[in-house]
């Protein structure tokens, strides 16, 4: 049980140290992604869309490159989901996910989703505070989640724009794989 506790709190201290650290950006960035986030999807509309189907929730990491030529042959069989930073390498591989998360609000961030090689079978899932220029590349194939219920939530509600919340716990992965959940897949694998 303490064990338990202690993970709940840090969790939570997490979650408000990186809310007090991206404010500024998280507000600014959702409100110049307001026109984007009414034309596009809801991150809800993926519930059940691919129910018991195994899928590989891919983040970055030094085992990655390792890895690709396994993914390569699983890819066909399972979704992929990729998180942000590991988009360009699954597509320098051949590999196309079908959904990637972005969430991180930092132009530093953003980068990884300028200049990419084709992928348009790929569906952007966006936290409302990614860099809008990130969200950009993805026009027309984006479905929007929300992290918490502050602001500009309760002011875009009053304006009938709404999303459904993922539980992210400051990791782009953790977004990633709510996603798959959020879709049915099983078996849920991480690389």
């Amino acid at each position: 049980a303490s064990r338990v506790v202690g993970r709940i709190l840090f969790g939570a201290r997490a979650n408000l140290t990186a809310r007090r650290k991206f404010a500024p950006r998280y507000l600014r960035n959702s409100l110049a992604n307001l026109g984007a986030i009414r034309r596009g999807s809801r991150v809800d509309a993926l519930e059940n869309a691919w129910a018991g189907l195994p899928a590989v929730v891919v983040g970055a990491g030094p085992s990655l490159d390792a890895v690709l030529p396994v993914l390569a042959d699983l890819a066909p069989r399972a979704v992929v989901i990729a998180t942000d930073t590991s988009l360009r390498p699954l597509l320098h591989a051949g590999i196309t996910p079908q959904v990637v998360v972005g969430a991180d609000p930092s132009e530093q961030n953003a980068r990884h989703f300028f200049n990419l090689p084709p992928c348009d079978d790929t569906w952007l899932v966006a936290e409302s505070a990614l860099d809008p220029r990130a969200a950009a590349a993805f026009a027309g194939r984006t479905a929007w989640f929300r992290v918490a219920d502050h602001e500009p939530w309760p002011w875009f509600r009053t304006l009938g724009i709404d999303t459904a919340g993922l539980e992210m716990w400051g990791s782009v992965l953790t977004a990633a794989y709510q996603t798959a959940r959020l879709a049915g897949c099983d078996p849920i694998a991480f690389v």
